[in-house]
Formats: structure tokens, C-alpha cells, sequence
């Protein structure tokens, strides 16, 4: 674990109960659940884009992507305040290349993103759908989604790769067409 990923870390489990970000009390179970999954996704960033994070939680995967990439730029997306707040304190604090937004995505103005991630969000295509009309043409989605989920034909999208990785999880990457 690097100096920024500790120190997020330990922001998290500061105040973890107070804006109720997660259960998990152990830092090394935190980074197993959350910052190495999220790292994962970086594979399929290519290099300068702009990363954008739907419903960004306490920052996962966004924050882990800007500590492990300090290439990309983040937008990070969600829609409760205090965490909105908390968001912010961490990209101040690690000096991180990302802005954050206290909003509901289908409310913002098109973001011009290269890529799509969340975590958690919604299914595939709902998900999907509501980041199109942020993603510039030829942008993905990078997705990780339970194992057991049949991947849906999107119109617009053409799926690039569909990752299995050993767990739970796999990841999907979606290609948004170019018109």
C-alpha cells in the first residue's frame, strides 16, 4: 500500500461511521474490498483520459484510479452531499487531478468523458444509458459486474471485452460507436 492509498484509507476510516460510508472496521479488509478491485479497472483506461465516476460513494473507483493514475483526470458523481463533501476533503488533501460533483447525473450538462466506471450503480444498460450522453464517441464504459449477469446488446455500444477474473466479479468494457 502506497503513501496515498494509506492516507485515503485512513481518511475513510475516520469517518467511515459518521457519514455512514462503509461497515468495514480493518484497513487491510478495506483495501482488499475496495482498492485493489478498483485498480483492476485501470487496464482498460488509456492513458490521459478522463475518468468519469458514476455514483462515486465514498470514491470507489474513482479516488483509487487518481492515486494509481496520475495521467487521468476524475469526475466523480454523487449525489449525496456530505459524501460529495468527503469526496472533495480527499482530492484536496492527496493533491488528486478530479473534481467531484454533488448532483444526479441525468441533471448535468454532457461531461465530455472518455470513460465510464461505477460501482454498484444499476444494471448494464441502465447504467450505460445514463452515461452516454457524458462519454465522447469512441469512449467505454468500464464496468465490474457480478459474474452471473447475462451482458445485454446496447444500441450504440459495441462490448470489447468481458473479463473473468477469479471472485464474484468480472469486468465488462463496452465501446460507445462513432457516428
Amino acid at each position: 500500500m502506497d503513501n496515498q492509498q494509506l492516507q485515503y484509507c485512513d481518511e475513510v476510516m475516520k469517518f467511515r461511521k459518521v457519514l455512514n460510508l462503509t461497515s468495514i472496521k480493518d484497513v487491510n479488509v478495506f483495501y482488499k474490498t475496495f482498492i485493489t478491485p478498483s485498480v483492476l479497472l485501470e487496464k482498460w483506461i488509456p492513458q490521459g483520459a478522463t475518468v468519469l465516476d458514476i455514483g462515486s460513494g465514498m470514491g470507489i473507483p474513482g479516488i483509487p484510479l487518481l492515486i494509481h493514475r496520475p495521467d487521468i483526470r476524475g469526475i466523480l458523481v454523487e449525489r449525496r452531499m456530505k459524501r460529495t463533501e468527503f469526496i472533495r476533503h480527499v482530492i484536496r488533501k492527496l493533491k488528486l487531478n478530479g473534481v467531484a460533483h454533488d448532483a444526479d447525473i441525468i441533471d448535468l450538462e454532457p461531461l465530455g468523458a472518455t470513460v465510464c466506471t461505477a460501482r454498484a450503480v444499476s444494471e448494464v444498460s441502465a447504467l450505460i444509458a445514463l452515461c452516454d450522453k457524458h462519454i465522447v464517441d469512441g469512449g467505454l464504459a468500464v464496468l465490474p459486474i457480478p459474474n452471473d449477469v447475462d451482458l445485454p446488446v446496447i444500441q450504440g455500444w459495441v462490448l470489447k471485452e468481458d473479463f473473468f477474473q477469479q471472485g464474484q466479479q468480472r469486468i465488462v468494457c463496452y465501446q460507445k460507436s462513432c457516428l
